[in-house]
């Protein structure tokens, strides 16, 4: 998926392993994306997501044939195989092209990431996102429904007043090329991909900072300061136990 956002700039939804290689250098050299990878998977960390074997197909693809083959629907039909209708009303629907792309991606030999980010294509599209400007990668920001990032709803059960309707889209990571910082592209990605999860039918979307005292160097953050949210106009919605580690929530037109 490419979208023109304004000349020179383009911005891509991760859906092949194609657009995969797209995906810049994390901010953290040595990371890796991992941290991404962590808010993805439930029970393994992300080294083991990102060397972790072969992706299995996932088992609520659509078949686009009955179980059986065609012999078995001209039997069930009482008709030789070369007489069965070109209509059948029973026969499953052919996959929508997000399905199609969501199954390609879980096939055996695919990158264990692409799975990871096409898995919700037919519900609410891509959860990895690249910025190009001029055709060069210069920001990457992944985010997607809450139900795709199930240690996001483990830190969200720390946090009893934030409101559980609607559901929000979480933003996870977002990082920028050394080359491309300070020109404001992170918020312009970013701004980007909430547009597209509004349109997707999010009613609010939020993000998880890291404190700013921890942080050595603003720029190697895959979560990015309270500021940054702040400047796209994410608010404070909870704050842990001893006011730190705030939750950051806006609403979506």
């Amino acid at each position: 998926m490419r979208i023109n956002i304004s000349d020179g700039f383009e911005l891509v939804g991760v859906e092949s392993a194609e657009e995969l290689l797209l995906v810049p250098p994390c901010a953290n050299a040595s990371a890796d994306h991992a941290t991404c990878t962590w808010w993805e998977d439930a029970e393994r960390g992300s080294k083991a997501v990102a060397t972790g074997g072969v992706a299995t197909p996932n088992p609520a693809a659509r078949a686009s044939t009955p179980a059986g083959g065609k012999s078995a629907l001209a039997a069930f039909l009482g008709a030789d195989e070369e007489q069965a209708p070109a209509f059948n009303p029973f026969a499953p629907e052919p996959p929508t092209r997000e399905e199609a792309l969501r199954d390609a991606a879980a096939a055996p030999g695919q990158p264990p990431k692409l799975r990871l980010l096409t898995r919700q294509l037919p519900v609410s599209g891509p959860m990895g996102w690249v910025l190009l400007a001029k055709g060069e990668p210069v920001a990457y920001c992944q985010a997607g429904p809450l139900s795709a990032f199930p240690r996001a709803q483990r830190l969200r059960d720390r946090y009893p007043d934030l409101p559980d309707s609607p559901p929000p889209a979480i933003i996870t990571c977002i990082s920028v090329v050394p080359a491309a910082r300070g020109s404001a592209l992170g918020s312009a990605l970013v701004a980007g991909v909430l547009a597209r999860l509004g349109a997707a039918g999010f009613a609010a979307a939020e993000a998880y900072p890291e404190e700013p005292e921890s942080v050595v160097d603003p720029e190697h953050t895959s979560a990015a300061t309270q500021r940054f949210w702040e400047r796209l106009g994410f608010t404070v919605a909870a704050t842990g136990p001893d006011g730190r580690w705030p939750v950051m929530r806006r609403t979506l037109d």
